[in-house]
């Protein structure tokens, strides 16, 4: 494991506690429970279901797992999911909500750097899917997926769901933060981050040997819930607005212009 892998892997230890309390709140799991197309946004639930029609009895797994939202939702479409995290905290906080829905009798907990993803058998998995905010704590992208290919099965799927890198340079409240050429890393008291581009991201794709077969970029909604000046830590701590508040400052909002969010499936070929 990397320096950097290590420092990152102490801080998301020391915050899983709190990002537990949100992300497994009775909300948030009763949500999901419903349906489990609620784990997901509804371009990447179609995109999904394109390329990965059914998933029961498959085996999935889910490198970076963090809040486990799209853990759940595959163990209740059926399939067999490995759910892979550097943080030892954030995977038992995971396996903790997931007893209470019975879920957990169809995940493998297993800490994982998503950059090797050791104790993971090659040729494994149907499909992989590494959902929004993975990439920003990775500083080997051609290590992530070479790994990544490793563990598919030929003919299996990977997807990603991602915040778009054209957000990177951008704070939460629109103001510009960095150069888009500025890819780091980032380094601050308790942890390192990364501003990949797209052409960073998409090269160490095609360089493991995936080949890419759709890609979505989503633009931004209005979101209530989190409104779109507020960090993610501000949520944790309860940060909340009127639905008033939110309509009128969405409006002047520019970052509204700029696509959000990025969906990418690709797949490990039978033969090269």
């Amino acid at each position: 494991m990397s320096v950097i892998a290590s420092k990152n892997k102490a801080n998301w230890n020391a915050y899983a506690e709190k990002y537990s309390r949100y992300e497994h709140s009775e909300q948030k799991m009763s949500h999901i429970a419903e349906n489990p197309a609620n784990a997901f946004d509804p371009v990447a639930w179609e995109v999904l279901h394109k390329y990965v029609p059914g998933l029961k009895g498959k085996k999935v797994c889910v490198p970076s797992s963090g809040d486990n939202h799209a853990v759940y939702a595959f163990a209740m479409m059926g399939a067999c999911v490995t759910s892979c995290d550097i943080s030892e905290n954030q995977l038992a906080n995971a396996e903790r909500a997931a007893k209470q829905y019975g879920w957990d009798k169809n995940i493998n907990f297993i800490c994982a750097d998503t950059m090797l993803l050791n104790g993971i058998k090659d040729d494994e998995y149907d499909f992989v899917y590494t959902s929004n905010g993975v990439h920003v704590w990775i500083d080997d992208l051609s290590g992530m997926y070479r790994s990544i290919y490793r563990v598919m099965k030929p003919g299996g799927m990977y997807m990603m769901y991602e915040i778009h890198p054209f957000q990177r340079p951008f704070g939460y409240d629109g103001t510009f933060k960095k150069s888009y050429e500025a890819t780091g890393p980032f380094d601050n008291e308790d942890c390192v981050t990364f501003g990949w581009r797209v052409m960073d991201i998409m090269n160490a794709v095609f360089h493991s040997g995936l080949v890419v077969r759709h890609m979505e970029e989503i633009l931004p909604k209005k979101n209530y819930e989190w409104p779109f000046w507020f960090t993610h830590s501000e949520i944790l701590d309860g940060a909340a607005a009127s639905r008033e508040e939110v309509d009128r400052r969405w409006e002047g909002h520019k970052m509204a212009l700029l696509p959000e969010m990025l969906v990418v499936a690709a797949q490990k070929l039978n033969h090269l």
